[in-house]
């Protein structure tokens, strides 16, 4: 009798294992990883979470740059007379800053801008130089004009030329000195009108629009910075708005 019984109990359990393959495939539950993929919001989840790692590096590399000497890429800050107040637009000497074109480059216009670290990570990453498999942060801005033509810079504000070079990666370079701590940069120029020392006044022409290695992708262009005591600040967070 207990040989028929475990004969029949050894039926019965093939027959229902059986049964479970027999069962359809959308009775068995998919695996975590396929009904992971399978949402549509994980690859663009994945993608943004990418971005904000790789900017992380990025910017962490570029601080750690600095503190151990390295001179990645030149940039930027602004004039305020402190006794001014709080005006919206800084000054210096009694001056507004005026943006560094000639008339024959109004319809200049910003293609890279300041790195901001408060801006979205979109915004960040259009604010990044590569450059010989380095990174770095945008310190200024870069101006050009849509038909790649070159353009007269001039002077945002009175002041004395501190430096005239060229660099390396920046091109040809100028820089002014103004009251207050405050400090202009103008790079990627051609045909320097201005030698170190030169007393120059608001809108004085000091050279035109050219081309640098550091920034080759922008083609003909102006790289603009401003600072303050040596801190970079956005240019356009203290120049007018376009068209005054």
């Amino acid at each position: 009798m207990a040989r028929m019984g475990n004969e029949v109990i050894e039926k019965m359990n093939e027959e229902k294992n059986q049964l479970q393959n027999l069962a359809p495939r959308s009775q068995k539950k998919p695996g975590f990883w396929k009904t992971l993929f399978a949402k549509r919001w994980t690859f663009p989840a994945l993608y943004l979470g990418a971005a904000a790692v790789i900017i992380g590096i990025v910017v962490a590399g570029t601080q750690y740059k600095h503190q151990e000497g390295a001179t990645p890429a030149p940039q930027g800050n602004v004039l305020t007379d402190p006794s001014a107040g709080t005006d919206t637009q800084p000054v210096t000497a009694g001056q507004n800053l005026i943006w560094p074109m000639a008339a024959d480059g109004t319809d200049a216009q910003v293609t890279m801008s300041f790195y901001d670290d408060s801006k979205d990570e979109k915004t960040k990453a259009n604010s990044i130089v590569r450059f010989d498999n380095n990174f770095y942060t945008q310190n200024g801005v870069v101006i050009g004009r849509k038909d790649d033509k070159p353009f007269s810079v001039v002077a945002a504000a009175s002041g004395t030329v501190t430096r005239v070079e060229n660099d390396p990666l920046m091109g040809q370079v100028v820089e002014i000195a103004h009251d207050n701590g405050y400090v202009t940069y103008y790079a990627s120029l051609q045909n320097v009108q201005v030698k170190q020392g030169d007393k120059v006044v608001q809108s004085q022409p000091i050279g035109q629009s050219g081309n640098n290695k550091l920034e080759a992708d922008q083609k003909n262009h102006l790289h603009f910075e401003v600072k303050k005591d040596s801190k970079y600040i956005n240019p356009q967070s203290v120049l007018p708005p376009r068209g005054q």
